[in-house]
């Protein structure tokens, strides 16, 4: 189905992509995103020693297969396609580059926003990734540097040492000090490790969910 297009006016409304994928839209992506995930794990080409971009460049390209092998365009309500290192200008200073966003799913039409996951290396008893997560990943949507246009994002946690339940355990904490609606808790009924947290968004004052995805590359 083709986007719908907003409407041009003296005050257009704005739009929350989430609403209209709805729970099945984005529980479709959620499901693409985790398939690359186990394609990749299956791949056994991830150390502990690599960088969160080439991590995230490996996943990418097993997303963007699925996505695009499997239709699921198809299945979503607007246009979306798989982007990798995304420039999200919504909030861009007049000088400098605008800020990147590890991935999304973007709509064809740009001014519909995208959904995005902003993905972070983690390991265990290791304080400074874990505020890394909460400080540039949870931080940049509720300050609404990303995903302005989404009520509902994610972020991808790639665990290359210890436990997770331990690790939610220390992200629990760092998150409780950016003063979440509902911090951090295992979503029921999924079959994968997925989490989510609830905020209130700093630019508009509106609830956001963010989704937490942690993929365990332990060896």
């Amino acid at each position: 189905m083709s986007s719908i297009r907003n409407i041009t006016a003296s005050n257009p409304m704005p739009v929350d992509l989430a609403k209209r994928l709805g729970k099945g839209g984005i529980a479709e992506l959620l499901s693409v995103m985790w398939q690359g995930y186990d394609d990749l794990h299956d791949a056994s080409i991830i150390t502990k020693e690599m960088n969160e971009n080439a991590i995230t460049e490996e996943w990418f390209l097993r997303v963007n297969e699925i996505w695009h092998q499997e239709n699921r365009a198809a299945r979503v309500s607007i246009h979306l396609s798989p982007i990798t290192q995304f420039w999200d200008d919504t909030m861009a200073k007049p000088r400098g580059q605008s800020p990147a966003i590890d991935f999304c799913f973007r709509a064809w039409n740009k001014n519909d926003g995208y959904f995005g996951a902003e993905c972070k290396n983690l390991y265990d008893h290791d304080p400074k990734h874990i505020k890394r997560y909460v400080e540039t990943g949870v931080c940049n949507y509720t300050s609404g540097r990303y995903g302005s246009k989404s009520s509902v994002s994610s972020l991808v946690g790639y665990v290359l040492t210890g436990k997770i339940p331990e690790i939610v355990d220390e992200l629990k904490q760092e998150i409780a000090k950016t003063k979440p609606r509902l911090n951090i808790s295992r979503e029921i009924g999924s079959r994968d490790v997925q989490y989510k947290s609830s905020h209130i968004r700093d630019s508009d004052g509106k609830q956001i969910t963010i989704h937490h995805l942690l993929f365990n590359f332990v060896a």
